[in-house]
């Protein structure tokens, strides 16, 4: 996807997505950028793209998700959205930031929360789908480009593998219906751009992924 750009930001790794409008505007998707080096890199991306941050979109608010939601907040005067039921996911960020003794901006004020599920966000001309699939955390959400064919996926499908289940707000049972119910619904030629690691389709995890598959034999299937 040409217009959708992909940076790896902090110590975890995360996934950053810039989504370019092709109008001069642009969308920003789980900003993890956490140095100094990590932010010139994304604001020179943005300037050679001539591209303006009008949104900001959260998958959900984990650590690594959020460690640059006060930059873009005060660069570009954009505020992150959320689903309320990760609100919980939200408060607990700094205090995961302490726990593993990385430096984290207290969080800023909050746009307009994302819609409910079916809901139809416009970045220009893109219409993302906004579905719910919690199970990484408890109001996780995925952004589907059905004209592009394409998913922002944050933490629940990876490539050969799953979003971990084992904090606050995880749940192995409720993950792997998520997958099945809202990724495994689409058409296999989809793109899943994830929050870690490279992208995949949504053909290849069906017939792959250990964990959750389209026979219905994974990991967390039996």
């Amino acid at each position: 996807m040409k217009n959708l750009h992909a940076f790896t930001f902090n110590v975890f790794s995360e996934q950053t997505y810039l989504l370019d409008h092709g109008d001069g505007e642009a969308t920003v998707f789980d900003p993890g950028m956490s140095s100094i080096e990590e932010k010139l890199e994304f604001e020179r991306v943005c300037k050679s793209l001539n591209v303006k941050i009008v949104e900001c979109l959260l998958t959900h608010a984990h650590l690594d998700h959020v460690m640059g939601v006060t930059w873009v907040s005060e660069k570009y005067g954009v505020f992150p959205r959320l689903h309320p039921s990760d609100e919980i996911t939200w408060t607990q960020a700094p205090i995961s930031a302490k726990l593993y003794g990385t430096g984290m901006d207290e969080l800023p004020a909050r746009g307009p929360d994302l819609g409910d599920h079916g809901s139809i966000i416009e970045c220009g001309l893109y219409k993302l789908e906004l579905r719910c699939a919690p199970g990484h955390s408890a109001g996780h959400v995925i952004f589907v480009a059905h004209d592009e064919a394409f998913v922002i996926g944050g933490d629940v499908l990876f490539s050969g593998s799953i979003g971990r289940t084992d904090l606050p707000g995880g749940n192995p049972d409720i993950l792997a219906r998520s997958i099945e119910d809202q990724m495994f619904t689409l058409p296999d030629s989809f793109s899943v751009y994830p929050g870690h690691g490279p992208s995949t389709t949504i053909g290849k995890e069906k017939l792959t992924n250990p964990y959750v598959n389209g026979a219905g034999t994974g990991m967390l299937q039996k």
